[in-house]
């Protein structure tokens, strides 16, 4: 982090342009964050991506708030994302299968109680805890997969939003660079 308080950062948008729906193009989402005061912004697919140069804090809040369509937000600095995809317990899978290896990342930690009511096996998936992310791996397609409703029996509030290992690992590289 800069002196200023700034840093680079990701900008997770949670289900946005998903069908025909949370619709949200991505020249419009660079041009809300520059409005914003963010500088350096950058969009990664068409999913709700961004890396940009800001204050973290209270970051997601702003976005949430000044976004067309209503849908939650999560912040992780640079140096989060390098951590979780450091300790990610399936690298090699995720190497080899990236599109079977996701990161959850999220808004808070989870308590102690979300993670025993979460659980670490869904059938063939897995489940692992991170600081602030939830690491998981598929066995088919994760549309449909018994994690699904895992998360739901999970009964929390905390923000989720997930990416495959492809795209936590590009993220991290967009951060190293304005």
């Amino acid at each position: 982090m800069s002196p200023t308080g700034t840093s680079r950062c990701a900008v997770l948008l949670r289900g946005i342009n998903v069908g025909r729906h949370n619709r949200l193009a991505m020249a419009d989402l660079r041009v809300l964050l520059a409005d914003l005061g963010c500088r350096d912004v950058t969009t990664h697919l068409n999913s709700g991506n961004a890396v940009v140069t800001a204050d973290p804090d209270g970051l997601a809040e702003r976005v949430a708030a000044a976004l067309p369509v209503r849908v939650p937000v999560v912040v992780f600095t640079a140096a989060e994302l390098r951590e979780a995809v450091e300790n990610c317990p399936w690298s090699e899978r995720a190497r080899t299968s990236p599109k079977q290896v996701h990161v959850g990342y999220l808004d808070r930690p989870l308590s102690t109680k979300e993670v025993d009511r979460l659980g670490t096996r869904h059938g063939d998936d897995e489940v692992a805890v991170g600081r602030r992310v939830l690491y998981l791996s598929y066995a088919g397609p994760s549309t449909g997969s018994p994690l699904e409703a895992a998360f739901t029996r999970a009964r929390t509030d905390v923000v989720l939003t997930t990416r495959n290992w492809s795209t936590a690992t590009r993220l991290v590289d967009l951060t190293r660079s304005p």
